[in-house]
C-alpha cells in the first residue's frame, strides 16, 4: 500500500490511463462483434406473387435474403419496402418489389427502356428524366409499373384555339389535338368537330378551328306488326279456318340523335330502341278433317316400292289407321330414270317432291287418291322442283315410266302425315 505524506498529491502516470482506457474499448467491440439477437425470430418475405416464412437471427433484410437464396439486384430495378419490418419481431415482412421493363418516350421523343420497379414516377426518375414546368404524362404519377408498360411525356405548346369567330391563346400539354381540346374550358361538347381532327398531332403555334355542331334528340313511335301462327285442327274440314286468337299490334319507341353543321344534318344514329308494347300473335286454325273418303276397297296395290314401317298399321279399307294428320291436295307425276334427288337420294319410286317450305325434307306420308281408285302408298319427301313454287299442286310424285306417269295425271289426294 502506497502512503502519501502530508501535501503530497497523488499522480497517475498517463501511460496506464491509456492501457486501461484501451482494455475497455477492446471488451466492448469484442461483445459487439459477436452480438446477435436473443432468440431467433419468423420473418414473411413477400416477393411478388411468391410468400415465404423462414426463421432467422440475422438483423440485415439483405442477409435474410442471402440466407434464404433469394436474389436481389438493384441494377435490374429491385426494390425492398421495409415498412413493415422491424428485426428481432415475429410476423414481420420483407417485401420485394421486383424490376420491370418499361419504356419512357420523353418530350423530344427519344424512347429509352428501362428496369423499374413501384410506380410510373420512379420509372421516370431511375430514367434520369426532369419533367419540365407544364409537361404531362400519359398515365397518373401514381400508376403502378405493369411489364411492357409505355410511358408517354408531353411537352407543354403554345397553341391558338378559334370558336364563334374569336382566338384563345392556350399552354397545353399533350399528344393530339384531342388531348389540348379536353384541358381548356372554352365550353367545347364531344359533338364539335375540329379542324385539324381529334388525331393530329399537337406542335407550337398550331392553330385549332372547333366547328360548332347542333344535336337534335327526338323519339318516335314504330308499330310492330303482329304474326299469324297455324295450328291444325281435325275439328274443321280441310280448308277451312277460325281465328282462335286475335292479333294485336305492338309498339316500339325509338330515340334519335340528329347532328347539324350549318343547319345541314350530317349524321343520324339510334341513341335508345325499346319496346313499350308486345304484339299478340295471331292464331288461326286450319281444318284437316277429310271431306272426302277412299273406297273401302282400293282397286290397286300401292306404286311406292317402300316398305311400310312396322309401326304403321293399314285398315282394310287401304288407309292408315294412326296417322297424325290428313291434308286434301292435288298431285301430279314426274320420272327422271337415274336422276339424283335434292336430297342426294336416288330418285325411286316412294321418294316424292314437294315444297320443304309446306312439307320438310324426311316427313314420313302415306297417299291414296281421292277417290280412293289408285294408292300410291308409304312415301318420303326427297325431292323438289319449281312446279311446287308456281302450281296448286301439293305434290309431285315419282313413278318408273313416263306411261305411268301419264296414267296417273292429275288427281286429287288424301296425304296422311305419319
Amino acid at each position: 500500500m502506497t502512503k502519501f505524506r502530508k501535501g503530497e498529491v497523488a499522480v497517475h502516470s498517463p501511460n496506464r490511463k491509456l492501457a486501461l482506457l484501451m482494455v475497455v474499448v477492446l471488451f466492448f467491440v469484442s461483445v459487439t462483434a459477436f452480438a446477435k439477437p436473443v432468440k431467433s425470430y419468423d420473418v414473411k418475405i413477400k416477393d411478388g406473387e411468391k410468400v415465404i416464412v423462414t426463421r432467422t437471427r440475422e438483423t440485415k433484410p439483405e442477409a435474410i435474403l442471402e440466407e434464404n437464396d433469394i436474389l436481389f439486384n438493384e441494377a435490374y430495378g429491385d426494390k425492398l419496402d421495409l415498412t413493415e419490418f422491424k428485426a428481432g419481431v415475429d410476423e414481420t415482412v420483407i417485401k420485394i418489389n421486383r424490376g420491370v421493363t418499361v419504356y419512357i418516350t420523353n418530350y423530344e421523343g427519344s424512347t429509352y427502356s428501362v428496369f423499374a420497379s413501384g410506380t410510373v414516377s420512379d420509372a421516370i426518375k431511375m430514367a434520369e428524366i426532369n419533367l419540365p414546368e407544364g409537361a404531362s404524362v400519359n398515365y397518373s404519377l401514381d400508376e403502378p409499373l405493369t411489364e411492357g408498360m409505355e410511358i408517354e411525356i408531353y411537352g407543354a405548346f403554345d397553341i391558338k384555339i378559334k370558336i364563334d369567330g374569336a382566338v384563345y391563346h392556350r399552354t397545353v400539354s399533350g399528344k393530339t389535338v384531342k388531348d389540348a381540346i379536353s384541358k381548356v374550358d372554352l365550353n367545347i361538347s364531344e359533338d364539335d368537330q375540329t379542324n385539324p381532327g381529334p388525331n393530329a398531332p399537337l406542335m407550337n403555334g398550331i392553330e385549332i378551328e372547333v366547328i360548332k355542331v347542333k344535336t337534335k334528340v327526338y323519339t318516335v313511335t314504330e308499330k310492330l306488326s303482329y304474326t299469324t301462327k297455324y295450328v291444325y285442327t281435325d275439328e274443321l274440314a280441310a280448308g277451312k279456318t277460325r281465328v282462335k286468337v286475335e292479333g294485336q299490334n305492338g309498339a316500339r319507341e325509338i330515340t334519335y340523335k340528329e347532328s347539324y353543321i350549318n343547319g345541314v344534318l350530317i349524321d343520324s344514329v339510334v341513341k335508345e330502341s325499346k319496346i313499350t308494347k308486345r304484339p299478340v300473335d295471331k292464331v288461326l286454325e286450319v281444318g284437316t278433317k277429310v271431306n272426302v273418303k277412299p273406297s273401302t276397297t282400293p282397286s290397286t296395290t300401292p306404286i311406292s316400292d317402300l316398305a311400310v314401317p312396322s309401326y304403321v298399321n293399314i285398315g282394310a279399307n287401304g288407309i292408315p289407321t294412326n296417322y297424325k294428320k290428313a291434308i286434301n291436295g292435288k298431285a301430279t307425276a314426274y320420272c327422271i330414270p337415274g336422276g339424283i334427288t335434292a336430297t342426294g337420294e336416288k330418285a325411286r319410286t316412294g321418294y316424292i317432291a314437294v315444297d320443304p317450305n309446306e312439307i320438310p325434307y324426311g316427313t314420313e306420308m302415306y297417299i291414296v287418291s281421292a277417290d280412293g281408285k289408285r294408292v300410291y302408298g308409304y312415301c318420303i319427301a326427297a325431292d323438289t322442283g319449281s312446279f311446287v313454287h308456281s302450281t296448286d299442286w301439293t305434290v309431285d310424285l315419282y313413278m318408273d315410266t313416263e306411261q305411268e306417269c301419264v296414267n296417273w295425271g292429275r288427281r286429287d289426294i288424301i296425304i296422311y302425315i305419319l
